[in-house]
């Protein structure tokens, strides 16, 4: 019977401790993508110059979300990565703002990456599409 307790805390606590990513939020969990389309909506916005926001979750090979919030004022983008739930990852979080997102078409991915950024020290790719 004890067994049974222990095993019953521990599941409430890792299920209390997990992340649930909105219906809004762009989800890749290695390669399979879901709302997309809110992604390229986002993207087409930036480019037109119309503000919106938006969170992408990628999450880790060991299932850890990473988040990335990204906030455009009509001029500017600001970017927030948030790695705190990542257990191998440096669980910082990060703020820069940007200029524009560039597109990087290869035979077999397109790369969304921020650029003109205020900082260099950081991973500033947003979402890979795999082909």
């Amino acid at each position: 019977m004890k067994k049974v307790i222990w095993v019953v805390l521990i599941l409430i606590l890792i299920s209390g401790c997990s992340f649930n990513p909105s219906d809004e939020d762009v989800v890749d969990s290695h390669g399979e993508i879901t709302n997309l389309e809110k992604f390229i909506e986002f993207v087409e916005n930036v480019n037109q110059g119309r503000e919106d926001k938006i969170r992408v979750v990628r999450y880790t090979i060991e299932g850890d979300p990473m988040l990335h919030d990204l906030e455009y004022d009509g001029e500017t983008i600001t970017s927030t990565t948030d790695t705190t739930r990542d257990e191998f990852g440096d669980g910082s979080i990060s703020t820069a703002t940007c200029k524009s997102i560039n597109v990087k078409e290869t035979d077999e991915t397109t790369d969304y990456i921020l650029s003109g950024c205020d900082k260099t020290d950081r991973d500033n790719s947003i979402l890979v599409i795999w082909k």
